[in-house]
């Protein structure tokens, strides 16, 4: 069906579902660009902050490079002009510190020397691990030139301790002015010279690099934006495009199913006509079959039902010609008062027998009439209320068991198990079934325990109630026709073949029911009672 409906599109159709999807494939490509440039343009302004952040750090070290010589000589110089020993302790102390053998205080590039000079000063900042600052300036990635440069300004710086511990050696003899020449002398201030130089080249290197690498990183990161952002407009676009090629094709598709759906009511109109006009014919066959079924029930029903009346109507007019023939005589024998007290007893005796066969008979046809009556149809008439199973079948069970003794009853029916309908129906249920599995099931005594058991249950559905016995089974020749009217297994035994009948018509009419017969030869017969609710 999918085959023969995508092959009747329309070519605009199939163009459209083209363009939708490429116009999809081109959208979720420009998404895919859009989040990568995206991504490039913020990795490298991290990588740009990191720059930023790395050549912070390296100005800041290389200040503290020159703070230590400048620091350096001030405390060389208040040492010679005072005599103080404390400035030469923090003189040892920062050469120490900046050459990794002393702790290092933490903030080492703010103010921290001047806050010691005054009488009790205390340190602003806690010390860290001992660390030399070539060592810190490694760390931080500073380059092969720039690491030459500043190395040498510490060479320097090195080279000037040299000319400082001369002044404190003659600050020590007592020479305190010729040690202050030394550190005011011309040789003294061209080593000052050169450390600074030093030190700015490496500003103007790290200036320069700074400034070229922010600029390509700047660059960077305004294309990967600026690409990012034609991404993202187109994009939007796309998207415009894929929303009107969208709603181009649900047009294109409701248009098509609304055709689809007018050709398929139209031709589902013409087969509910071609359907309508097969129901009719159907009707009139059932018609004609119901008519002729009803003819072969009776061309089945008419030669029974007419053997079991014409015998009862025989014997009740044999019956009545000869009372009519006994009173004639005795009539006669009256008026030629020649009968005696003892013949008239006879003939009477006589007339009463032949009214007993008249009644008898007149009881059989009207017995007959009345399963007749169920069988059509126009006997369901009776008090409808709650009849409980248990006590019901044990009355239709009890003058069978005195009259076979030897088969074992066994019930399985619940005591609260009841049925609403009237009990007259219930009881023309289940009597003849339970009369057949007496009567007939165990009728060549082949059987050495027989046994009959009778077991009902309630569901959701309805009710389901069993006979089954262990005898003889039904014969072969009228297993599929026990439910017919005036079917008699065994002719010598009393019987109509209207009790199954009668069963069957209840149920089936009355409670729209199912009765059903499973038997076997020699292995017994299961008779099963289903009463919906």
């Amino acid at each position: 069906m999918a085959a023969s409906q995508s092959n009747i599109l329309h070519p605009s159709q199939s163009f459209s579902f083209k363009y939708f999807y490429h116009i999809s494939a081109l959208s979720m490509l420009l998404f895919f660009l859009s989040v990568v440039f995206t991504f490039l343009a913020f990795v490298n302004k991290e990588a740009q902050e990191q720059e930023i952040e790395r050549n912070f750090n390296l100005v800041r070290l290389s200040q503290e490079l020159r703070l230590s010589s400048d620091q350096l000589t001030m405390m060389a110089r208040a040492y010679a002009a005072t005599g103080n020993p404390k400035f030469k302790q923090f003189f040892d102390e920062i050469l120490t510190i900046r050459n990794g053998t002393s702790p290092r205080p933490k903030h080492l590039h703010r103010v921290y020397w001047d806050m010691l000079l005054v009488k009790g000063g205390q340190a602003p900042f806690e010390k860290e691990a001992p660390k030399a600052l070539l060592t810190l300036l490694l760390e931080n990635g500073v380059s092969t030139d720039e690491l030459t440069m500043l190395r040498n300004a510490e060479d320097k710086s090195e080279a000037l301790v040299s000319l400082e511990r001369e002044a404190f050696e003659l600050v020590a003899a007592g020479k305190n002015q010729q040690a202050l020449k030394i550190l005011y002398s011309e040789a003294y201030l061209q080593s000052k010279v050169q450390i600074m130089t030093h030190i700015n080249a490496f500003l103007e290197h790290r200036e320069q690099d700074f400034s070229s690498l922010l600029a390509s990183s700047n660059k960077k990161v305004k294309s990967y934006y600026g690409a990012a952002f034609v991404c993202f407009i187109l994009l939007l676009l796309s998207l415009i495009a894929l929303y009107n090629s969208r709603s181009a094709i649900r047009k294109s598709i409701i248009d098509y199913l609304n055709t689809e759906v007018k050709s398929q009511t139209e031709e589902l109109i013409e087969k509910n006509k071609a359907l309508n006009h097969a129901i009719s014919e159907l009707s009139e066959t059932q018609k004609r079959l119901i008519n002729a079924e009803k003819s072969a029930t009776l061309v089945r029903l008419i030669p029974g039902l007419a053997h079991e009346i014409n015998t009862p109507i025989g014997v009740a007019m044999t019956a009545s010609s000869n009372q009519l023939l006994l009173v004639e005589g005795v009539r006669q024998r009256v008026n030629k008062n020649e009968i005696a007290k003892s013949a008239l007893l006879h003939s009477i005796e006589n007339i009463e027998s032949c009214a007993k066969l008249v009644v008898n008979s007149t009881e059989r046809i009207t017995g007959i009439i009345d399963k007749l009556k169920i069988i059509t149809n126009t006997g369901f008439e009776g008090e409808v209320k709650p009849v409980y199973l248990q006590p019901l079948i044990t009355r239709c069970v009890s003058e069978l068991a005195n009259q076979h003794p030897h088969i074992d009853i066994t019930f399985d029916i619940p005591e609260a198990l009841a049925i609403t309908a009237p009990e007259r129906l219930l009881q023309q249920i289940f009597l003849p079934v339970i009369e057949n599995a007496f009567c007939h099931a165990f009728a060549d005594n082949s059987v050495q325990s027989p046994c009959v058991i009778i077991s009902a249950q309630a569901s959701k559905l309805g009710y389901t109630i069993k006979v089954t016995d262990n005898g003889g089974g039904i014969p072969h020749e009228i297993k599929d026709k026990v439910f017919d009217p005036f079917v008699v297994g065994n002719r010598t035994q009393k019987g109509l073949g209207l009790g199954l009948s009668v069963a069957l018509a209840i149920v089936t009419q009355y409670f729209n029911g199912v009765i059903e017969c499973e038997t076997e030869s020699n292995s017994g017969t299961c008779i099963i009672i289903k009463l919906p609710n």
